[in-house]
């Protein structure tokens, strides 16, 4: 991943219009034919609905409380906690406050 200052990445998304007239933005910081980085803001209360992944994933909060629902199981996560997933785990994630997510997705070749 190409280095950089991601509190300065996250100051640029939330001055996009997508910011202000929704519930979330995100940028892509790493796109490789089999690796993506993401970084997500939320406002509070925004939702990625379930859903899944191609392939393997992780989620790490990187501010905020973010929730992650699999299945039966909920987790909160807090700064700097990061959630692995397998391929194709249905997943949800709500932000409890205002919140951002590091999303590094593999795709499967």
């Amino acid at each position: 991943m190409a280095g950089g200052d991601r509190e300065e990445d996250l100051e640029r998304l939330k001055q996009k219009p997508a910011w202000h007239s929704g519930d979330r933005n995100a940028i892509t910081l790493t796109k490789e034919p089999h690796l993506r980085v993401v970084l997500v803001a939320m406002k509070k209360g925004a939702r990625l609905h379930e859903h899944r992944a191609s392939g393997p994933t992780t989620i790490q909060a990187t501010s905020g409380s973010p929730r992650l629902a699999i299945g039966d199981q909920v987790l909160k996560l807090k700064p700097g906690e990061v959630a692995v997933l397998a391929a194709a785990i249905e997943h949800e994630v709500e932000a409890l406050e205002e919140s951002a997510l590091l999303l590094t997705l593999v795709k499967p070749t």
